[in-house]
């Protein structure tokens, strides 16, 4: 995803939401790869059905951003 699709709002807005994804996992002592970060995005994301469309809209950016590419690297 490429920085000039956001808002700088919205861009400062989903790096916090993934920088505090990886904290959260790194001090439970988990995994914090793509994978795992983008797992957990995304069951926060259906968790919070009282989140309004900012939060919902953040939530979609941010799994969007982690999400392990489908091809070689």
């Amino acid at each position: 995803m490429k920085r000039d699709i956001l808002s700088e709002e919205y861009y400062d807005e989903v790096c916090r939401v993934v920088g505090d994804a990886v904290i959260v996992l790194a001090e439970a002592g988990y995994d914090t790869r793509r994978e795992a970060l983008a797992d957990l995005l995304k069951k926060t994301r259906n968790e919070r059905h009282d989140a309004d469309r900012d939060e919902q809209k953040v939530l979609e950016h941010a799994i969007r951003l982690v999400k392990p590419s489908q091809g070689p690297v």
